[in-house]
């Protein structure tokens, strides 16, 4: 396994590990219950996290250009990849948006409501922590990256294919 990918592990391992801490430090509203909202401990764990996300989207982004320009996009491995990221993408989207639908039933609405359990707070807050960062939003990125550079790759190779046929 090369460097590219060891590192890339680790953000990735990093990157889940501050998914579950923000989900962690997203309190539950409870109808009984009552927090005050002087305090939003998630957030740290939250801005930690898209810290982490974008380094290791940007990581996997470079790592798989390179691989795929070191193999064919049309090999075997690389169209493997592209078809699980062209799968994992509307599925992390649909549980993504079920998640958020779900948590506006239980808060009965968002800020915009003033029935909502979080009508005077702010979009991130301590019950919303977890919409912004969790692990639909980091595979949905991961896939998004990896199409996004397969395309990127076939079009390069598309170009060095013509610029090949033309010069020779």
């Amino acid at each position: 396994m090369g460097k590219g990918w060891r590192k890339l592990l680790i953000w990735l391992s990093i990157s889940i590990i501050f998914a579950v801490l923000t989900d962690w430090g997203t309190f539950t509203y409870e109808a009984d219950g009552t927090i005050s909202g002087n305090g939003n401990p998630g957030i740290i764990m939250l801005a930690a996290g898209w810290l982490f996300g974008i380094i290791l989207l940007c990581s996997a982004g470079m790592v798989l250009y390179r691989l795929f320009r070191l193999k064919s996009v049309f090999s075997i491995p690389s169209l493997l990849i592209a078809v699980s990221a062209l799968i994992v993408l509307p599925l992390a989207i649909w549980l993504e948006t079920g998640y958020v639908d779900a948590l506006r039933v239980h808060l009965r609405g968002f800020t915009r409501d003033e029935d909502s359990v979080v009508f005077r707070f702010g979009w991130i807050n301590q019950y919303t922590n977890n919409l912004f960062y969790n692990a639909y939003i980091l595979a949905g990125g991961i896939a998004l990256v990896i199409l996004v550079v397969w395309i990127v790759a076939a079009l390069r190779q598309r170009a060095d294919i013509r610029s090949r046929s033309n010069s020779g």
